[in-house]
């Protein structure tokens, strides 16, 4: 079964993905940094202004203050362009990585696994889940870093403007980090909650969906319906749980400003009338305020999104972790190109302590054709899986050619042992697309051939116009009989 992955977990199976998109970041966290000083900038230019400036009637340090300000303002586009590409490619890339690692993942899997774990909760990991981290891979990373750093700077500059004013703003302190506390406090179960309730959602559409034919057959569409909503229901019931931690957060921001500034201000204007402080000083010091609980607020909401690309993240470390009990072991050799198939004594069952084979001793000589015959849930399906070695069984030993399937390469076991199941399926793409899938190289004449011999080759040169050029998709089913 799929686990929630360790905090250790994730990065092991990150870390190798991030690595070659790694100098992207850090280009993308120079821009950043470079975008947060242009920022930083115009509360200083405003104090040069006014008090070198304004207060002494001299029009030279407001045109120079100008001159700069409106450079910065013309670079700092380009370099947001900047931020936005090089993070976005690089998220993008490492969002395909992981794509590409799940998926592969998936299809070594044996068939054993995908009858256990519901369809909709694999499709939830490869696409709502990668969704989710989107934004943690395009824009938090980046983000809380720059938020982080413009923060600690802020601090610095009010402190360095004036440290009886920085003081006195560690009156909205209590504010933030007792709301910062509540957000946090839930904002990790809230997100873990909405993936849930997402792959629960998208298992029982699936489900309708796949056997939409037997719902209709059967009349069975209220009934679905009955299964579906309520699990609609309880994502948006998630969902609104967590606006409720958010709101923790975001209400209070404005409240921890206001009481800032206010104090602030009473102070400032007492220290004015002193002769203690300038007004340059007082201008600069509260636009840095201002400024100081803007990144606040964005640091948060990027921990919110960083919190919920994390519990997406290890959703799909998760199935990343899930280990294959099949797997090719040292010294494998490969399997002759003939031989006896031969099962000694073989006993195997799903659960432990109830056998659903029990000591089978079966063998199928080349040239053979064998059936096997037996009420539903006697064990065919289950010989069939051990013999393709879905499974391994817990007595006895399968062999081909006097060789242990255990002890075999998975390559030559999948050449010299392929289970056809009952159900007939088709990839989109051509007939004869669906035809190659086993031997992509096979000419037009052995895909004539392979046509032929099961008596479908003239359908589909007439209705195609050339052998198999028609599209096929899983809804024509009547091609696939």
């Amino acid at each position: 079964m799929m686990e929630r992955a360790s905090a250790k977990a994730v990065w092991r199976h990150t870390r190798p993905l991030l690595r070659p998109v790694r100098t992207l970041y850090v280009a993308a966290g120079v821009a950043v940094t470079l975008s947060m000083l242009i920022t930083l900038a115009g509360p200083a230019l405003v104090r040069y202004a006014v008090d070198a400036g304004i207060r002494k009637h001299d029009v030279h340090p407001l045109n120079v203050a100008a001159l700069i300000f409106l450079g910065l303002a013309v670079l700092k586009p380009f370099v947001v362009r900047a931020q936005i590409l090089l993070a976005a490619t690089a998220g993008e890339r490492f969002l395909d990585s992981l794509r590409v690692a799940a998926f592969d993942k998936l299809q070594a899997l044996p068939l054993g696994f995908f009858e256990r774990e519901r369809a909709g909760v694999l499709v939830s990991r490869l696409t709502s889940d990668v969704q989710s981290l989107n934004e943690l891979v395009r824009d938090a990373l980046v983000e809380i870093v720059g938020s982080g750093l413009q923060i600690v700077l802020t601090v610095v500059a009010l402190t360095f403007l004036s440290p009886k004013l920085a003081l006195i703003s560690l009156v909205a302190l209590p504010i933030l980090i007792a709301s910062s506390w509540s957000f946090h406090h839930g904002a990790g179960r809230a997100y873990h909650a909405i993936r849930d309730r997402v792959a629960e959602t998208l298992t029982v559409l699936q489900e309708g969906l796949a056997g939409v034919r037997v719902v209709q057959a059967f009349r069975r569409e209220a009934k679905t319906l009955d299964r579906y909503r309520p699990r609609s229901q309880a994502q948006v019931r998630a969902w609104r749980r967590a606006s409720f931690v958010n709101i923790r957060l975001f209400a209070f921001l404005p409240l921890a400003q206001a009481s800032a500034l206010i104090v602030v201000l009473l102070a400032a204007a007492s220290m004015y009338r002193r002769g203690e402080i300038s007004i340059g000083t007082i201008t600069a010091f509260v636009l840095y305020l201002i400024q100081l609980f803007d990144p606040i607020g964005r640091f948060t909401e990027w921990l919110g999104e960083f919190r919920q690309g994390l519990a997406a993240l290890a959703k799909i470390v998760g199935l990343l972790e899930v280990p294959t009990p099949i797997e090719e072991r040292a010294g494998a050799v490969a399997l002759p190109r003939e031989g006896v198939l031969a099962l000694r004594e073989v006993t195997f069952g799903y659960a432990e302590g109830r056998p659903v084979v029990r000591e089978l001793t079966l063998e199928l000589h080349p040239g053979e054709h064998v059936a096997l015959v037996g009420a539903t849930g006697a064990g065919k399906s289950t010989v069939a899986k051990l013999l393709t070695r879905q499974y391994d069984p817990q007595e006895g030993r399968i062999e081909l050619g006097g060789v242990d399937l255990r002890h075999a390469t998975l390559d030559s076991l999948h050449r010299r042992i392929v289970l056809l199941p009952q159900e007939g399926h088709l990839f989109s793409g051509t007939i004869a697309d669906n035809v190659r899938l086993a031997h992509p190289g096979a000419t037009d004449e052995e895909v004539r051939s392979a046509l032929r011999r099961i008596g479908r080759a003239r359908p589909f040169r007439v209705a195609a116009g050339r052998i198999g050029d028609g599209r096929a998709d899983a809804r024509r089913a009547p091609i696939s009989r």
